[in-house]
């Protein structure tokens, strides 16, 4: 017996019902038994496909051990493949999952066909991977049956028939900053002419569910053209079919402009010069100048303003934009102080941007940038965002003389003249909230001395009340305490200013050629007063000090 192996007095049977036993016959010396030695054994009767109980071989191994009389021992049995089907709680996925067989049948293709049938799945079944499935033979939550979800219908969609149109808000670039570079050509449209069409929208596709149930899309939404649209009409034949309100007219000559949802067409009046002749011009929409506006006119537009030639000692304001082909070329008179601004006869001021062709003693106020394309001489500039003169590359830019502000970039080929005069330019906060910080701080030294002058009087009648005649005492208190409130109000004022004038980041003061001396760049609250001869080069705010680099920074001029 000591050359005996264990699986000698150990057999293997499978029970007419399925079951896996272990049979020991009593037997007084017998070798010793492991699982791997079972696992062999299993396998030489064909029996290792079946499924073993879970621990079932160690326990076997112990009580085989541990005993030497007879002994049957259920260790596994025979399976047949089993499957779960899921199907989700909105009816779109049935999903599959397979157990193998362990000895037993496997799941057939007909069973799962029967078990979508009981559950109601009728549309989208995947016959193909139900068939991939079983052939592997498991498998989890795999997908079998799939839904079509509903496709949302389109809401109407507006296209603006004239290529070169302009919205009415400016373009904002990566940093929130509102700019324009070429301004262009006013673009006029005649009674007539198509401006924009509308797409009415879809009703969208509709979807089912695997149980074969239709799902309903939601519409596109109907967006009409928008009311009260000013210089447009609707095309006649969209007037008598209420249903089929798609192309928008011009309704008068003018500039079209994009808003939402539609387009109005603002009226442009076409002159040829603006001289004596005509006298001066105001004008609720746009106005298109061919020529030259002459010395002492003055010029008032809600719109855009378009002077094709040069214009003099004149004044323009627009609420729009302002481009001037040719030059601005004014005069200004000096008190003699160099802290003062001068007074200037050529006064230019738009909300929008300024683009000139060369300006020489000029006021001129933008709301977004000015952008000189020769030379700037002598000119009091005031931005609310950038003043470049001078094409990008090129070296006929200049600024010289005068007082350049803006509150994010300057940019120019060269800075100052070489014959010293003082050239100023100023960055790094908003110019309007600065002029408005001075009048408040002005307004709060009257204020304090009042007050000052308030105190000695009550002071002296306290100390006099003989002098207190007609209730002069309780008037001077309570003025006190008026002008008290009035100040802590333009404190509050002040400070709220002071919280919005916040250095503005990438701040630059660029010269492409040279920097002359005279040149004063302030940056802040930060002056650098140029005393040398310089080449190109970048002055910046550093660790609050202005500081110049002779390197040329990248800057977006995109627009």
């Amino acid at each position: 017996m000591n050359d005996a192996s264990p699986t000698d007095i150990l057999t293997f049977k499978l029970s007419d019902d399925g079951k896996l036993l272990a049979i020991f016959e009593e037997c007084e010396c017998k070798p010793p038994l492991d699982e791997a030695m079972i696992k062999e054994a299993l396998a030489k009767q064909g029996l290792s496909n079946l499924f073993v109980h879970e621990n079932a071989l160690s326990h076997l191994v112990k009580q085989y051990n541990s005993r030497s009389e007879s002994f049957v021992l259920e260790i596994g049995e025979r399976r047949d493949g089993r499957y779960a089907l899921k199907i989700d709680n909105d009816k779109m996925t049935a999903r599959l999952t397979l157990i193998p067989a362990y000895g037993g049948a496997p799941v057939a293709l007909f069973q799962i066909q029967l078990a979508l049938q009981e559950k109601g799945v009728v549309r989208g079944i995947m016959m193909d991977e139900i068939k991939s499935a079983l052939k592997q033979g498991y498998a989890t939550e795999h997908i079998i049956a799939q839904g079509v979800h509903p496709v949302r219908g389109i809401d109407a969609r507006f296209q603006s028939l004239i290529p070169q149109i302009r919205e009415r808000k400016p373009q904002v670039d990566a940093r929130g900053i509102a700019n324009y570079r070429d301004l262009g050509q006013l673009i006029v449209v005649r009674p007539g002419d198509p401006l924009m069409c509308r797409t009415p929208p879809t009703e969208g596709k509709k979807g089912w569910d695997i149980t074969g149930q239709a799902l309903m899309p939601q519409a596109g939404q109907d967006v009409q053209f928008a009311s009260g649209l000013q210089g447009v009409e609707l095309d006649s034949d969209a007037e008598l079919d209420p249903d089929n309100n798609s192309l928008l007219l011009a309704a008068i000559t003018g500039q079209p402009k994009l808003v939402p949802n539609g387009v109005v067409v603002e009226p442009t009046i076409d002159l040829s010069l603006v001289d004596i002749s005509t006298g001066n011009m105001s004008f609720d929409g746009t106005i298109n100048i061919k020529g030259d506006v002459k010395d002492g006119m003055k010029i008032h537009a809600t719109g855009d303003v378009f002077v094709g030639g040069t214009v003099e000692a004149a004044e323009i304001e627009a609420g729009g934009n302002i481009v001037i082909k040719g030059g601005v070329i004014g005069h200004s008179e000096h008190s003699g102080d160099p802290n003062e601004v001068p007074t200037f006869n050529a006064i230019i001021i738009s909300k929008g941007s300024i683009n000139v062709h060369f300006a020489e003693n000029v006021c001129m106020e933008a709301g977004v940038d000015i952008i000189i394309e020769e030379f700037s001489m002598h000119n009091h500039l005031t931005a609310l965002n950038r003043v470049l003169v001078g094409k990008s590359g090129g070296k006929k830019g200049r600024i010289i003389g005068g007082i350049t502000n803006a509150s994010v970039l300057v940019k120019t080929a060269i800075m100052g003249s070489s014959t010293g005069f003082i050239t100023k330019i100023k960055t790094g906060f908003n110019p309007y909230l600065q002029a408005e910080q001075g009048k408040l701080k002005l307004e709060i030294d009257a204020n304090e001395k009042e007050q000052d002058d308030l105190k000695k009087i009550i002071a002296f009648v306290l100390a006099h009340p003989e002098k207190d005649k007609n209730g002069l005492l309780n008037k001077a208190i309570h003025t006190k305490e008026k002008f008290e409130i009035d100040c802590t109000q333009l404190h509050a004022d002040r400070l709220h200013l002071l919280s919005e004038m916040t250095l503005a980041e990438n701040v630059q003061v660029i010269a492409e050629e040279a920097v002359h001396c005279g040149v004063e760049v302030q940056i802040g609250n930060s002056i650098w007063k140029n005393n040398e001869e310089r080449g190109k080069g970048v002055f910046q705010l550093v660790d609050g000090e202005v500081t110049f680099a002779n390197i040329m920074l990248s800057v977006n001029e995109s627009h």
